[in-house]
């Protein structure tokens, strides 16, 4: 009895072990919420992250007057029809940079391409890192 029960703990670890080395690290930049499978895919900002971190760099350091360099993260849901909701600050660097970078995403005001589950556009949560300051 003890040498299957043995068996199977040392194949359970080693397939936890295999799992986590597999495991892609995140980009620093967006952090999803959202779990993707081969079937689900996650929201999408029009034209990639690529051109959102540049228009929100552009107009974020644009409008703040602060010498205090730092980011913050902020979280919102994109919705089933791609608009943006319930935007929330997870780690603050001050008031005015914290209102800037939700206004600045308010003013983005195009539609996102939503998250897909089953083949059904679903909402998903969002998180983004915008940088301030030089």
């Amino acid at each position: 009895m003890r040498k299957p029960m043995l068996v199977l703990l040392l194949l359970a670890l080693a397939l936890t072990v295999k799992a986590h080395q597999t495991n892609k690290p995140m980009d620093a930049t967006v952090l999803s919420a959202f779990q993707i499978n081969q079937q689900d895919t996650a929201p999408e900002p029009p034209g990639g992250i690529d051109v959102l971190n540049k228009y929100m760099k552009k107009y974020t350091n644009h409008q703040y007057n602060n010498d205090q360099a730092g980011k913050v993260t902020l979280s919102f849901v994109v919705e089933k029809d791609g608009t943006l909701s319930g935007y929330k600050i997870v780690q603050s660097l001050n008031k005015e940079a914290d209102g800037i970078a939700i206004q600045v995403l308010k003013d983005y005001n195009q539609k996102w391409k939503p998250a897909m589950q089953n083949g059904q556009p679903v909402s998903a949560p969002y998180t983004i890192v915008v940088p301030f300051g030089k």
